[in-house]
């Protein structure tokens, strides 16, 4: 694969009015954002979602995205809550270091509910960088239903040891986001051995859902001329 030399910084700022239902106190509603449909930079995002945990303790605000920009690519996104003023109550930080071009992924902030007490609105902006260590190709992803659960195996076919495969996870319930999961699946540390074969659990706390969206990257140890 012909790899573009060039740098390429994408800012975006999108600022979404997410209102806290009347005497919910500090509980966050679980609502579905409307995302701009494509952005003339080279990422495009599909989905926006606001997603309360079960206990209480937190909330997730994801984006699931798909990478557009005809590189394969790093990214890092600020996410921001903010009160009715726009002051910034809370900032934290998620990223993903190698995602393939045409991928879906998806990168999310999370907000401990004491700490983004108030918040009314979220933003959130992002950096994207080239690189030539994923190792997207190499991976193989099966799941399987255990009970209320899901069971996602990773094998890395080729014979390089590649980073641990992050696997994140939207669960649905008629079209509505329910819960949100993450793992990495490695053999130890966070290496994954060539030719190996592991598995987690995800959706251990999930609920009732009926569809999920789930998307995984790997970093390889080495950078990649091409496809693997």
């Amino acid at each position: 694969m012909k790899r573009r030399i060039f740098s390429v910084i994408i800012t975006m700022v999108m600022v979404l009015s997410l209102f806290i239902y009347l005497g919910s106190g500090d509980n966050f509603p679980a609502s579905t954002v409307y995302a701009e449909s494509s952005l003339t930079q080279g990422i495009t995002i599909d989905e926006e979602y606001l997603i309360p945990d079960s206990i209480g303790w937190c909330t997730y605000y994801v984006i699931v995205a798909t990478n557009n920009t005809g590189s394969d690519i790093s990214i890092s996104a600020d996410f921001y809550a903010k009160d009715r003023a726009g002051k910034v109550i809370k900032k934290v930080n998620d990223y993903s270091e190698a995602v393939k071009k045409d991928q879906q992924f998806i990168l999310y902030g999370q907000f401990l509910n004491e700490e983004a007490r108030g918040a009314s609105a979220y933003d959130y902006k992002y950096i994207v960088t080239p690189t030539d260590k994923c190792a997207y190709t190499s991976v193989a992803l099966d799941t399987k239903s255990i009970g209320k659960c899901v069971e996602v195996s990773a094998t890395n076919y080729s014979k390089f040891d590649i980073q641990s495969v992050g696997v994140r996870t939207v669960f649905m319930k008629n079209g509505r986001a329910v819960a949100f999961d993450t793992v990495n699946i490695a053999d130890s540390g966070i290496i994954f051995h060539g030719g190996s074969t592991n598995s987690q659990i995800i959706g251990y706390q999930a609920g009732d859902y009926d569809n999920y969206v789930l998307t995984y990257t790997s970093v390889g140890t080495q950078a990649y001329k091409g496809d693997l």
